[in-house]
């Protein structure tokens, strides 16, 4: 497996090896305290549940920076791992549907609730998503179940170190105490409403690619795919429940889910979406 690649560039932070068994994350200068504090709550509150994370090692100033520790997983990144072929997608998926669920078994009460996470994000979404279906995914929500369950709600194989010990789950920021439905409707949409998702096409001009480059962004999609639907299979089956069942608990999360996120432009692949939520209010009238 290779070695850590220094300076590597986040949005919010950066992380850089800080000794032989920990990295350490850098924060920007923009990004608030309580949002570092969460982070923290977060990453501590995982530690001792029985689940593959990282242990977190401290928090400290770094080069003039506010700074956490945590301890080193040697591996790749388990996108990398999908998207090289290095392992089939399928295999890959089990092992990835397996680890989810653990931690769907893993009570959470201390952090904040899902539903209290998710009213603020679609609220933020409002100038984007519309009063009218923010008013809907609202009403909605009150209806279902809150749960108080782990979710990492930010859980793709990008966050999944892939080692010679198996799957750790990475960044535990945005995790939460919820419903499990609601984290394999986020994980599903990433898929399945993300910016390679659904055209099969490119997101560059088709005139301007090969058509090498073409074919393997299709058989990327290809992959995709078989590791998305192979993913919420494994996971129904560990719940024991029909696909039917799965689908009427699901549904109404992968409503929401994707409309919370609308404040975010790169997110999700948004006119797929409102035309998934307008189907599903016509059908489902709150």
């Amino acid at each position: 497996m290779a070695e850590f690649e220094r300076n590597t560039t986040g949005f919010t932070a950066d992380v850089e090896q800080y000794d032989q068994d920990s990295l350490i994350k850098l924060y920007r200068d923009y990004v608030p305290q309580a949002d570092i504090d969460r982070e923290i709550l977060c990453t501590k509150c995982v530690q001792g549940r029985g689940l593959p994370v990282p242990e977190y090692r401290g928090y400290t100033m770094y080069k003039g920076q506010r700074a956490i520790i945590l301890e080193y997983i040697r591996g790749e990144s388990m996108m990398k791992v999908l998207s090289e072929g290095q392992v089939p997608p399928e295999e890959l998926a089990e092992d990835f549907a397996k680890v989810h669920y653990a931690m769907h078994q893993c009570s959470a009460q201390e952090l904040e609730k899902g539903k209290v996470r998710l009213e603020r994000l679609l609220r933020l979404s409002e100038p984007n998503l519309g009063t009218d279906l923010m008013t809907r995914c609202l009403k909605l929500m009150e209806k279902l179940p809150e749960g108080d369950r782990i979710c990492h709600n930010d859980f793709h194989p990008g966050n999944i170190i892939y080692g010679s010990k198996g799957m750790t789950a990475i960044d535990w920021s945005d995790a939460t105490s919820g419903n499990p439905f609601a984290d394999v409707a986020r994980t599903v949409q990433m898929f399945d409403y993300g910016p390679t998702a659904l055209s099969g096409n490119p997101t560059i001009p088709t005139d301007k690619i090969t058509a090498e480059a073409a074919a393997k962004f299709k058989d990327r999609g290809e992959t995709i795919r078989r590791f998305t639907r192979r993913y919420e299979k494994k996971y129904v089956e560990l719940c024991g429940l029909s696909m039917e069942e799965y689908e009427e608990l699901v549904q109404p999360w992968k409503v929401i889910v994707p409309a919370s996120r609308f404040n975010i432009e790169w997110d999700c692949n948004k006119p797929q979406i409102l035309k998934m939520m307008y189907k599903y209010f016509m059908a489902h009238p709150v």
